[in-house]
């Protein structure tokens, strides 16, 4: 009992084998012999509980037959190898027992059940290479076949013949591969024409004897729909017929299932002269890009329409055959190859998917053949684990982790092994897969929407359904249009390879289908243009262009920065140049100052509409007095007037609601901030500066500048200078103020407010001005920074360099729509706006320098 124990342990699954052993006893008439057996050899052990354990059928056929157990011990029983030539003598023999044909047909049934038990076992126990195991089962399959041939020829009163007949195998069977539980896909072929009618009796009765289900079983399950014309042709055809209709109705699936044809059984010579009959057809010397995105369609078909159970492994992989990186696409590789050389490298017709691969390999056509091979023999072990089971046709992996451990230690690996093994094995093999079948061929824009979606989904587009819909809508817009097939393909296919790895391609599909095509044709002449344009498309700005087409003129030929009236149309349109700038690389931080110089024309002439009485005052603070306001720039706003600020309010509110048609307008630097008023008197300014403003307000003020004013512009001026210069903050005061705004802003990399960013370097040129008394009202930092990199001793164009850069990809984020938060994602946006690589790493690069710059000053 504790020998048996250890025996039943170390089995798959222990359960199983000890039920399933149990009854195997009560069945036979040498229990005790059996026992001595399982403690004497260990092979013993192997072949009863790896039987019981793996396999429910071959269990219940040892079980009623237990006297092959002994069989199965015998020294050559599982030693060799069999040939077909073998197969066919021992059947031979066994059927020449008897004349009753209904007997001749269950004799076949019961051998190929023994000869699966003796096969399987040699797998169960490693007794030789995978491959063998699918060479033997085939060459069963050969012998089974013909003799079921001259069976076939006795049901119909003929005396068998060795020509004129002969029976093609396909798929699995031409290749030499089967499984345990493979259909046999078979045609049927003769050469006299005027004896159709006879041997398409002969061809039926073959497929009965070899499929119909009786006492045994069956032989195999047989499909024909592989023949022409399906179920709609005649079982059995002649040559002639077969030339017809390959060579007038031949469709591209039928030239991949004609590279595995191989002769099985009947007459070798007619089967030979069939296979250089459809050479032409199945190896042609010339195929087009056409065909071999008819070929990629069955595998999106394959792919969409296989459906699984939602279980343990993910549900795309879970089909060992169909799904994704499955056996299916490792044979298509090896078709396409086949297709495309078999003209030129006859060997690699009608041959094994291994050698196949291996004959890729050896002419340098496929480096990762190789490899393949290993995961194709491991793939069809799987295979064969799962069908021996139940003997089904199954390609479907466990669902729950329990089963996937039996699985698992039928293959001798652990259950994590496994999994592991076979998602980096099914990612390999979809990798290879994508690389011959889908880049190589640009977007099937002309194709329906089913191939178009397969494609999309191959590179895990959201919204693939919608999109594909969109496109073929679009397609058929600029076709309309009359441009030609090859400039829509190239515009797509650029779009598609430009903004895939972003999932941006929605955008740029959208704005495609609502601008004018004749006008995207324009621009697709120029690479570098149509870069840009598909990137604004990219961006979200296709409704925008749509709307104002002059945009377009804008990208094709761009017109001067500066503009004439500061309306929402020329604001429009000196931020997109300024954009355009930015994505074509051309950009120049001194450009900014032109739609800063629109917002100040914005703020006077509006004012000057509502300030009748010359009382009002407005001062820009930020980025509006420093001349750098870019897209989505807010406006920082101070109001000031003369006298009777109360009287005023009301005015201030009507310039505010004007200005707000084209800014955003932020108050929060008025005196006391959102609780102070929304405009103040100069004396009560210069009364707030000299009692209750605060050191970074001082900052704050230093970047500032009077933008409209209808009286005392001079005084106004004078009070700011006098307000920056005079006590200005002290450098710990300064350092404190950036470490509140970090803390309060800066989560994670904030390009502005972080340490080393952009904030950071303003705040550490503004404490070496106010230290060295050379601060001045309304200079930017780009000109305090001139004024000291001749006598301070930091790296002054460093900082300089970083400011720019910062400035560069902060607006990139705007443009984006993105907060000043850079992240890996945000950085690869970045880095498409910009077309440079290694943001992050730039951003880091800078950053050091900056610290570095800081501590000095600071610390």
């Amino acid at each position: 009992m504790e020998t048996l124990y250890n025996h039943l342990k170390s089995s798959p699954d222990p359960d199983k084998a000890l039920l399933f052993f149990y009854d195997f006893l009560i069945n036979s008439t040498a229990k005790s012999t059996i026992f001595e057996l399982l403690i004497s050899f260990k092979v013993v052990d192997e072949i009863l509980f790896g039987i019981f354990s793996q396999s429910d059928t071959l269990s219940s056929f040892l079980i009623n037959n237990s006297e092959y157990f002994f069989w199965l011990i015998e020294d050559e029983t599982l030693s060799n190898q069999k040939n077909r030539d073998s197969y066919y003598s021992e059947i031979k023999q066994l059927l020449n027992q008897t004349s009753n044909l209904d007997k001749k047909e269950y004799l076949l049934r019961h051998y190929r059940k023994r000869e699966y038990l003796r096969i399987a076992t040699r797998e169960i126990i490693n007794a030789c290479l995978f491959e063998e195991i699918m060479e033997e089962l085939s060459n069963l399959a050969d012998a089974l076949i013909e003799s079921s041939v001259e069976i076939a020829y006795l049901r119909l009163k003929k005396t068998p013949k060795l020509k004129g007949f002969c029976v093609i195998g396909l798929g699995k069977l031409g290749n030499r591969e089967l499984n345990f539980s493979s259909d046999v896909d078979l045609m049927f072929v003769h050469e006299n024409e005027e004896c159709g009618e006879f041997y398409n009796k002969l061809a039926s009765r073959v497929v009965s004897i070899l499929s119909i289900n009786k006492e045994g079983g069956f032989v195999y399950r047989v499909d024909t729909r592989l023949r022409p014309g399906g179920f709609s042709y005649p079982l059995s055809m002649s040559l002639g017929e077969y030339e017809n209709y390959y060579y007038t109705f031949g469709q591209p699936w039928e030239r991949l299932s004609l590279v595995k044809a191989r002769p099985v059984a009947g007459d070798r010579n007619l089967g030979d002269k069939f296979l250089k009959l459809i050479e032409p057809f199945s190896s042609p010397k010339n195929i087009d890009i056409e065909f071999i995105k008819e070929i990629r369609s069955l595998m999106f078909k394959i792919h969409k329409n296989f459906k699984t159970e939602d279980c343990f492994l993910p549900q795309e992989i879970q089909d060992i055959k169909k799904g994704k990186g499955g056996i299916r696409e490792i044979e298509f590789i090896l078709n396409y190859f086949q297709l495309i050389f078999g003209a030129k490298y006859r060997e690699l017709k009608h041959i094994s998917t291994t050698k196949g691969l291996l004959i890729l390999y050896k002419l340098g056509l496929l480096n990762e053949a190789k490899k393949l091979i290993e995961v194709y023999l491991f793939y069809r072990r799987i295979e064969h684990k799962l069908q021996l089971k139940q003997e089904k046709q199954t390609q479907i992996l466990p669902c729950t982790k329990s089963e996937i451990a039996i699985l698992a230690k039928s293959l001798g690996e652990s259950p994590d092994d496994f999994t592991n093994r076979y998602k980096k094995y099914t990612k390999f093999v979809h990798s290879v897969f994508k690389k011959v079948f889908v880049e190589r061929v640009g977007l099937p824009i002309f194709s329906s929407h089913e191939d178009l979606e397969g494609y999309l989904n191959e590179y895990n587009v959201e919204n693939s359904t919608l999109i594909s819909k969109r496109i073929i809508e679009t397609v058929k817009k600029y076709t309309a249009s009359g441009i030609k097939k090859e400039s829509i393909q190239e515009i797509f296919d650029f779009a598609f390879n430009l903004t895939r790895k972003l999932n941006l391609f929605d955008s740029v599909v959208n704005g495609l289908n609502k601008i004018n095509p004749t006008y995207v044709n324009a621009i697709a002449g120029s690479k570098r243009l149509l870069e840009t344009f598909i990137k604004l498309l990219a961006l979200g700005y296709g409704e925008r262009i749509a709307k104002n087409q002059s945009l377009l003129d804008t990208i094709v030929s761009p017109s001067k920065l500066d503009f004439d009236t500061p309306t929402y149309r020329e604001k429009e349109r000196i931020e997109f140049e300024i954009i355009i700038k930015l994505i074509s690389s051309n950009y120049n931080h001194e450009d900014l100052k032109y739609p800063t110089k629109l917002a100040k024309e914005y703020i006077k002439n509006i004012c000057m509409r509502y300030d009748l009485q010359g009382s009002l005052a407005v001062i820009g603070y930020g980025k509006l007095a420093s001349d750098e306001l870019f897209i989505g720039s807010d406006l920082d706003l101070v109001f000031v007037c003369k006298d009777e600020p109360i009287k005023q309010e009301k005015t201030v509110i009507k310039i505010i609601k004007e200005l707000k048609r084209l800014y955003d307008v932020d108050l929060r630097l008025r005196p006391f901030g959102e609780k102070g008023s929304l405009v103040v008197d100069v004396a009560f300014l210069k009364n707030y500066f000299d009692k209750d403003a605060s050191s970074w307000e001082k900052q704050a003020a230093q970047k500032s500048k009077v933008i409209y004013s209808g009286f005392g512009k001079l005084e106004i001026e004078i009070l700011y200078k006098d307000f920056i210069t005079n006590s200005p903050p002290k450098i710990d005061e300064i350092w404190k103020m950036f470490k509140k705004i970090e803390k309060n802003k800066a989560k994670g990399l904030d390009i502005k407010s972080s340490e080393g960013c952009l904030t950071n370097i303003e705040f550490i040129v503004q404490a070496i001005c106010f230290r060295r008394n050379c601060i001045e009202y309304s200079e930017n930092t780009l000109q305090l920074l001139e004024k000291i990199k001749d006598f301070e001793k930091i790296d002054t164009s460093s900082l300089r360099e970083a400011y720019i850069f910062y400035f560069k990809v902060l607006n990139a984020l705007r443009i984006a729509k993105k907060t000043s938060k850079l992240d890996s994602e945000s950085a690869k946006l970045v880095e498409f706006i910009l077309s440079e690589e290694g943001i992050l790493n730039k951003v880091e690069i800078h950053r050091n320098k900056v610290i570095e710059i800081n501590k000095q000053v600071f610390m």
